[in-house]
């Protein structure tokens, strides 16, 4: 702590500890670990297949992080760290090519999905609210029905969308707010999101066919829909009311013809 007469306050340290092999039990790192508030460990294998930033999670912890994370972001990434773990875990056991159950298949392709969503370019930081969006759509189940490599790209489209039409429930998010309404609108958004973008899984996890559809129409295709029936309901009760008129016209012809008879 520093001093008091000088405004006091705390003094943060980030060590750097390269380890020989991988190897975190050794005893520079094992010394560095005791006197720290949490670590975080960078792997080189996950790094040259492409995760960047290649953080080993099951590794890293960190005693003081849910301190500083927002109520949304705690939320969402509950289960964030436990899904990669498991995922890392199968991850080894499915090289050797092993006939693997439906569980660990679906465990794996989520983690793909979920490692695919943490990716970050350089100088390209993300607002608080666009991740809370994004690690929501892969531990909410929503990029399943997304192959792995067209992620990005949706998540890209999907937070445009999401900004833009609702900046609301974005800001409120940003705000630190969060409660079982801004968690339903905003898995209603991915959906929709996700319908429009084109699934190539159906909610079941079957691969959909080219062509094939298996889209929940978004909010404004429901609209559309909706003024086509109204449309086609008005030219029915017109056709209706031209037949009422012929009958009618029929039906007083004949009446003055009867008349004209007697």
């Amino acid at each position: 702590k520093l001093s008091d007469e000088e405004g006091a306050g705390s003094l943060t340290s980030l060590p750097i500890i390269e380890t020989q092999a991988s190897d975190v039990s050794a005893y520079i790192p094992t010394n560095v670990i005791s006197i720290t508030d949490g670590q975080i460990f960078l792997e080189a294998d996950l790094f040259r297949s492409g995760v960047r930033p290649a953080i080993n999670v099951g590794i890293s912890v960190s005693r003081v992080g849910g301190s500083a994370q927002t109520k949304p972001m705690k939320k969402v990434a509950g289960r964030l760290r436990l899904e990669l773990s498991q995922y890392r875990e199968l991850e080894a056991f499915a090289q050797f090519g092993s006939e693997l159950d439906a569980d660990t298949q679906a465990t794996l392709a989520r983690g793909e999905r979920l490692v695919e969503s943490l990716n970050q370019d350089e100088r390209k930081p993300w607002l608080i609210e666009d991740q809370v969006a994004a690690i929501y759509a892969g531990t909410g189940g929503f990029l399943d029905r997304i192959k792995t490599e067209r992620v990005t790209q949706f998540l890209e489209n999907m937070l445009q969308r999401v900004r833009s039409e609702k900046s609301e429930l974005m800001d409120k998010i940003a705000e630190g707010e969060w409660d079982d309404e801004i968690e339903e609108q905003l898995g209603s958004e991915i959906a929709e999101a996700i319908d429009d973008f084109g699934p190539d899984f159906d909610a079941e996890g079957n691969p959909l066919e080219e062509g094939e559809s298996d889209r929940i129409m978004s909010e404004d295709e429901r609209s559309r829909e909706a003024r086509t029936d109204e449309g086609r309901a008005t030219g029915d009760d017109e056709g209706d009311q031209g037949d009422d008129d012929d009958e009618g016209g029929e039906h007083a012809e004949d009446e003055q013809e009867a008349a004209t008879t007697a």
